[in-house]
């Protein structure tokens, strides 16, 4: 008998392991996910928006964002538990990891004064590395989890856009101002350095390409042109010039990342989510994965899972955080509110 129920409990414990490693049959594994929460005040100006948006009326009163809404960043385990809200200066949005999970940078302040900070991922910690930029574009973290790449935007009529590196100690190194460069051609390199583009690399592209998405290891870029999702290998096109159309490219309206492990995009036809699987620079498998809208996609650190912004199963008029698994797209949501969820980073 004891033997029995000794047995009993061992496999009590087994199958509850199995059952918290799986929402929906679907492996939630481990890692952390932050995001931006957009939540209604409590008050007129929260209420009006959220029944005049009901009704059509118009929205130029979201203008000033600010009366509104609060924008909060927060983070969830992929399963849907441990949500904790991080910030609450409601003024704070698009988190990102550090490569080494210590950090998570994010942009808070009010249009025209955006600052970038950091914290801790318990939201302790503050630290503010840019002060009040006319705007925040884009910003990359360094391999080494040092210093932080900015694309900022500056107050002026010609070459206004910028990038300057920020360290976490609030030092600011190496402005950059050459024109068109400055739209995501500079970047990280694996040694945390900022490599300048090479202006054959630039030239051999079709002029319309901006804000190109870097491979992990550099040796490739991803862009759109024509509709198109365009790769090209970096060393070669820069040593001579040339770059050529594959033939095979699929439909993209946009992208949003390569996997961690260098072959598969993530990227956007009509509105969905699509992957490309990449052999040597050729895409060799296109996959509509969401079969649904969805936006804000990204990774897992394993590159088997998606986090993903859509609209709620549930017809309320808010958008949710879903998970899809990258292969067969099975998809849970794993948040259930009355407010929106934004900008998801998984770590």
């Amino acid at each position: 008998m004891k033997f029995k129920r000794l047995f009993g409990i061992a496999i009590i414990v087994i199958t509850t392991y199995f059952v918290t490693d799986q929402v929906n049959g679907q492996s939630v594994g481990k890692g952390k996910i932050v995001f931006t929460t957009r939540k209604p005040f409590r008050n007129l100006n929260g209420f009006r928006i959220t029944t005049e948006t009901r009704r059509g009326k118009s929205r130029k009163s979201l203008l000033n964002w600010w009366q509104f809404y609060a924008y909060n960043i927060c983070s969830i385990n992929p399963d849907g538990t441990d949500l904790k809200q991080l910030t609450d200066n409601d003024t704070s949005r698009k988190p990102r990891w550090s490569p080494n999970g210590n950090w998570i940078a994010y942009i808070s302040g009010l249009d025209l004064k955006e600052s970038l900070v950091v914290m801790k991922p318990d939201g302790t910690t503050h630290k503010e590395l840019l002060k009040r930029q006319y705007r925040i574009i884009d910003f990359w973290w360094s391999p080494d989890s040092q210093k932080i790449l900015v694309a900022v935007e500056i107050d002026r009529s010609v070459d206004p856009i910028e990038n300057v590196v920020v360290t976490l100690e609030g030092d600011k190194k190496g402005r950059r101002r050459m024109p068109r460069w400055t739209e995501g051609w500079y970047h990280w390199n694996p040694k945390s350095e900022v490599v300048n583009p090479k202006r054959k690399l630039i030239e051999a592209l079709p002029k319309e390409v901006r804000w190109p998405e870097w491979s992990p290891d550099g040796h490739w870029i991803s862009f759109v042109t024509d509709n198109l999702l365009m790769v090209a290998e970096v060393e070669t096109t820069s040593a001579t010039g040339r770059w050529f159309q594959q033939r095979s490219e699929p439909t993209c309206q946009d992208i949003e990342e390569w996997s961690p492990s260098g072959n598969r995009i993530l990227f956007y036809t009509n509105g969905e989510i699509c992957v490309a699987s990449i052999n040597q620079g050729k895409i060799v498998e296109v996959v509509n994965l969401s079969m649904m809208p969805g936006w804000d996609a990204t990774w897992s650190p394993e590159g088997k899972r998606v986090a993903f912004i859509s609209r709620d199963q549930k017809q309320r008029r808010v958008n949710q955080i879903f998970i899809m698994d990258a292969f067969t797209g099975q998809v849970n949501q794993i948040t259930f509110t009355n407010y929106d969820h934004f900008d998801p980073h998984w770590k």
